[in-house]
């Protein structure tokens, strides 16, 4: 029987009818066909209707683009930041606002620059209460928000921890490797099965010394290179976990970093004093199948500055309430949007540490353009290494690119500033910054003006005829941070002697004579430095720390109890006077300091541990055991901290409660003896009075 077909049911139809039916059979086939081509369409391109539920932003400290294998590295050490870069969209000319870790970051985080945001430098700033962060926003739109910073230069106190629900920073460490860092993030990530989250990830280990770990297998052919791929494989496990949860694709993934390294170019084997593309120059790229096209390649100037507005355009956020970076979204989707972005860079720090002018910069194009006592003018397509000057033979456009950086600042916002903004720093956490590196500032240098235009015309010496003496200044804060003493002093003494205005150099030849057990030099240095000097709290302070240590004591007291009236809020004077007042035999008498010291930082665990220990010895125990509480909750990962809370609930007799925290604390450090000894205490006080 012959088989009758579904497009011919009735055999009689006449023969028009079934022409119009095959005609029918293949509009629907067509149909089909454009409705499939549609749907891989969508699939395979960005759609404005679909939105990434997640952010993910990590900073990689210190890394120049050139070194990535994305941007032409043939070394090809960053597999994972290459996927990234070839899976989305890659920044080639990307500007940062500072040539240091804070102010860039704050930049990022802002979308302003440092003259707007306030945190100019590492040392001595931080950014204030008033601005208005990429994780605030995210944070008011229901965002779970978490950083994991790895550098004592981004710590808490510097205020960047803004709208973070969760910050976890290099505690007194004075930086921590990415495997920790990232095991840190991926632990919180995992627990995110609720909330769209963003997260903030800053890995430092390209930053100098560089020494990737030793058991770490790389091909790369120098340290610099070993520290990012290193950095990359970190990176490439947190990938690994997104995919692993289902959320690789439906979160944005944004990659920058936040300064490069001169690495010996234009004199500056680090970073910090200069301008050049090699500090300056970032990789950025970012990853979104929603919303960027893979394999895309922007070769116009964009800005660090324009990451947060870009992030949450894309996000579908509101706009910071003061931006001065702009949404890059429509120059990534192909279309004609605004191509002229002037990048704005500045680095107060050759001024701050050696009292040379302030060094700001224009990326207009093609052009750069460097504000300095002798003006630099560069044509970055003709010359992107910037060795050949041409501001002599290009004097108006020179001029045109100096009249429009005068504009920009002019028509910037006003410097966002609180009574937070200067940062005074502990002993403690200016010893952690200085082993980075990072040279304390002098706050006789500090520019300070009502106006920045007041601070336009450059000020100083250039900072290029200093290029030996910066790198002298390294090396000698080297030396002086390894006890390499005499080599400290040598090179402090000749820096203090060709910059003798100069406060922090005295200083730290000072330190560097003091700690060879020679103290009569010292104390005539800081004798002349208070008699010039005598309203500097900072001064006072070290004078009173270098009596203290030559047994001077009612004259050290003296001199702390003159620093923390010059400046109420100088937690470290406070404790150290306290612990001078104690030791003098006035222990009731010393309470109140270690008290002020905490509520000018209520973050101080030295000084609530310290505080907490005194209230011991005087059976205050319930105030000891809320010092304690206070300690750990400020540091809820040492394990010291929660053995110390344990003895003091042994001390109350808080049997149940001390034998839990003790617990906790081994848990954090399984091998810590005192706490298992401490343990074996508890139980026994606990089986003697049943």
């Amino acid at each position: 029987m012959r088989s009758i077909s579904p497009f011919r049911a009735n055999q009689d139809t006449p023969r028009r009818t079934s022409a119009i039916s095959a005609k029918v059979a293949i509009l629907l086939c067509l149909i089909a066909i454009a409705a499939a081509s549609t749907l891989w369409a969508i699939r395979k391109s960005p759609s404005a209707d679909v939105k990434p539920t997640n952010v993910l932003l990590i900073t990689m400290d210190t890394t120049r683009a050139d070194h990535l294998g994305c941007y032409g590295h043939p070394a090809n050490v960053t597999p994972n930041i290459d996927a990234i870069a070839n899976e989305g969209v890659l920044f080639e000319q990307c500007m940062s606002s500072a040539p240091s870790t804070l102010p860039s970051h704050s930049a990022i985080m802002t979308s302003t620059h440092p003259f707007v945001h306030g945190a100019r430098d590492n040392i001595g700033y931080r950014l204030s209460q008033s601005n208005t962060t990429l994780a605030e926003v995210f944070q008011q739109k229901g965002f779970k928000t978490a950083a994991f910073v790895s550098a004592a230069v981004l710590n808490r106190h510097t205020g960047i921890d803004q709208g973070f629900s969760l910050y976890v920073d290099a505690g007194d460490e004075t930086e921590i490797l990415g495997q920790k860092t990232c095991d840190r993030a991926i632990e919180w990530i995992r627990a995110q099965t609720e909330n769209p989250f963003f997260a903030w990830v800053h890995f430092y280990d390209p930053h100098f010394v560089y020494e990737a770990p030793a058991n770490f297998v790389s091909t790369a052919p120098n340290a610099y290179l070993r520290e990012i791929a290193y950095m990359d494989a970190q990176i490439g496990r947190i990938f690994d976990e997104l995919k692993r949860l289902g959320h690789y694709d439906d979160t944005l993934i944004v990659l920058i970093a936040d300064h490069g390294e001169g690495l010996g170019q234009h004199g500056e084997n680090t970073h910090l004093y200069f301008l050049y593309n090699t500090t300056i120059s970032l990789p950025f790229v970012m990853r979104c199948p929603q919303q960027i096209p893979a394999k895309t390649r922007i070769g116009s100037v964009v800005r660090s500055v324009d990451v947060a507005p870009t992030v949450l355009s894309i996000m579908n956020s509101d706009p910071l309430p003061i931006a001065q970076g702009t949404d890059l979204t429509s120059l990534i989707s192909g279309s004609k949007g605004a191509s002229r972005r002037p990048a704005y860079a500045e680095t107060i720090a050759g001024h701050y540490t050696l009292g040379t002018s302030i060094l700001r910069s224009l990326r207009v194009d093609n052009w750069k353009y460097i504000h300095a006592p002798r003006p630099e003018l560069y044509n970055i397509d003709d010359d992107p290494v910037e060795m050949i000057n041409l501001a002599d033979k290009m004097p108006e456009k020179t001029e045109e690119l100096r009249e429009e950086l005068r504009s920009l600042i002019a028509e910037s916002p006003e410097l966002i500033h609180d009574e937070s903004s200067d940062l005074e720093l502990s002993a403690s956490d200016l010893a952690r910054l200085e082993s980075l590196g990072y040279v304390g500032g002098d706050d006789t240098q500090k520019p300070v003006a009502e106006n920045e235009m007041d601070l336009f015309e450059p000020d100083g010496d250039d900072p290029k005829d200093h290029a030996a003496d910066f790198e002298a200044l390294s090396i000698a804060q080297h030396h002086l941070q390894h006890d390499e003493l005499v080599e400290a002093e040598a090179s402090f003494r000749k820096l203090a002697d060709e910059f003798p205005d100069v406060i922090d150099l005295k200083k730290k030849l000072a330190r560097s004579i003091f700690r060879q057990n020679r103290f009569d030099e010292p104390l005539k240095i800081y004798e002349s430095l208070c008699e010039a000097h005598p309203d500097n709290a900072g001064i006072q302070y070290g004078y009173a720390k270098l009596l203290g240590k030559v047994g001077r004591r009612p004259e050290a007291i003296t001199h702390f109890a003159t620093a923390v009236r010059l400046d109420p809020e100088y937690a470290e004077a406070y404790h150290d006077l306290a612990i001078e007042i104690r030791d003098d035999g006035h222990a009731e008498d010393a309470i109140p300091y270690f008290r002020q010291a905490i509520r000018a930082r209520p973050s101080y665990i030295r000084a609530r541990v310290n505080l907490a220990r005194l209230l011991l010895a005087q059976s205050k125990v319930e105030e000891a055991i809320e010092e304690f509480r206070g300690a750990v909750e400020v540091s809820p990962d040492e394990a010291e901290l929660r053995s110390y809370l344990a003895f003091a609930l042994l001390k109350a007799e808080k049997f149940e409660e001390a034998k839990a925290v003790a617990q906790q604390a081994l848990k954090l450090d399984p091998n810590h003896a005192p706490t298992k000894r401490l343990l074996i205490e508890i139980e026994k006080a606990a089986q003697s009075t049943q």
